[in-house]
């Protein structure tokens, strides 16, 4: 059989998309559909948390080290070796294993690819679809070869590529110049819908999916389904994965400041997720028994993702917060800085049971708890993409005494 590679270098766009995905465990192939591949890894039947770590290690020496299959599957032979195979069927041929493993290389590495290829390809005005198959091609992808749509045509939130298994197509970015150059004066008309292709479980766009609130929800809403041991299995993952997404998360808080100070506040209504509700939380919350012996009314999330705005950083931060004490200042934005990190590694995490709010607790150095407040079951309506998440509202200080009439639900108070 020949050597099947994807036959391009790694690059960080890539690498950070399949990094961040959270590992959950899963029964079928088709626990997880659509964007929600965007923000979980999954392997069809893999209900050990172990195994399945080892299968997104090979993924991601593949992806960084630029492999092909070859030596992604050798890889895969010692995991089956040490640990049993992959999907608990311990029947299946030795066919139908090579099969397994190819389709997990192909489709992690074929859909982390063009993912990261969208973050410059949504820069150009149009795309055109590049047919690569060579062996077995289908004949739909084959009539798209050459298409030019707009980038934001709707077309490709069903068709961009990979959307089908074994697909490898891709697209290329297209300006004016290069319209020209090819003979158009436009964008090609669009092409009818075709019967099964894509079939229903590629019809999504992974470049979009990445940055999808509403995908990103449905992957939460997706792991607090989940039986208890695999939902805590998978959001103890969570807590090791970055996702937030406005890039340097720093730098921007920093931006939000001098705009402040300026006058010039210009919050948009961008969303980002920060993370997931941590297990434990999750755990005491359902018993409606908390650490520190309170009792409250049980709650279940509906989805564990937590999110902010813009919008929540620029009230956490706004100047009338202060009474001109720049030491506070400081404090609430070196907080902000760590917001990411916060919500997975708090002092403590408490729960609100008149605001349904969960406090996310970090003692400072005077002894009071600087805290992140999030609203937890809350449909953001200011949102670009309005989602029902934990939005993280602002950020408060409390005293000890203050935060100890709230329910402990991770962690502890000094």
């Amino acid at each position: 059989m020949p050597d099947f590679r994807i036959a391009y270098r790694p690059f960080p766009q890539q690498q950070a998309y399949f990094r961040r995905k959270v590992n959950m465990p899963s029964a079928r192939w088709d626990d997880l559909m659509h964007g929600e591949h965007a923000h979980g890894f999954m392997a069809a039947g893999v209900a050990r948390m172990d195994v399945l770590e080892d299968i997104r290690q090979a993924v991601q020496d593949a992806i960084d080290r630029g492999e092909g299959f070859p030596a992604f599957q050798a890889r895969m032979r010692n995991i089956i070796a040490d640990k049993g195979w992959i999907g608990g069927a311990g029947d299946e041929s030795e066919a139908r294993r090579a099969w397994r493993m190819r389709m997990i290389y192909q489709t992690n590495l074929r859909t982390s690819y063009m993912a990261g290829r969208w973050e410059d390809l949504q820069k150009f005005p149009y795309l055109r679809y590049q047919h690569n198959t060579i062996n077995n091609p289908r004949h739909e992808h084959q009539a798209w070869d050459g298409l030019v749509l707009a980038s934001d045509d709707l077309w490709w939130d069903t068709h961009y590529p990979p959307n089908g298994w074994g697909c490898r197509c891709t697209v290329t970015g297209v300006g004016k110049g290069r319209m020209r150059m090819l003979g158009k004066d436009g964008p090609d008309p669009v092409p009818d819908p075709s019967d099964g292709d894509p079939p229903p479980e590629w019809a999504y766009h992974p470049g979009k999916a990445a940055r999808s609130l509403p995908a990103a929800e449905s992957f939460g809403r997706k792991v607090m389904a989940l039986p208890p041991e695999w939902r805590k299995a998978a959001l103890d993952d969570a807590q090791n994965r970055r996702v937030e997404w406005f890039g340097d998360w720093p730098a921007f808080v920093d931006t939000v400041r001098s705009e402040i100070a300026a006058g010039a506040a210009r919050p948009q209504g961008a969303a980002t997720p920060l993370g997931f509700i941590p297990s434990g939380a999750v755990g005491v919350l359902a018993t409606g028994r908390a650490l520190n012996g309170r009792t409250f009314a049980p709650v279940l999330p509906q989805t564990a993702l937590i999110a902010t705005t813009d919008r929540a950083v620029y009230h956490a931060l706004r100047d009338a917060k202060f009474d001109d004490r720049p030491q506070l200042r400081e404090l609430f934005a070196e907080a902000m800085r760590t917001a990411p990190e916060w919500v997975a590694r708090a002092d403590a995490v408490l729960w609100d049971p008149e605001l349904s709010a969960l406090l996310f607790a970090r003692k400072a150095a005077d002894g009071r708890y600087l805290t992140l407040v999030a609203r937890v079951d809350m449909l953001e309506q200011r949102s670009k993409q309005p989602i029902t998440a934990a939005w993280v509202r602002t950020l408060e200080i409390y005293g000890s005494q203050a935060l100890a009439r709230f329910s402990l639900v991770s962690g502890a108070l000094e």
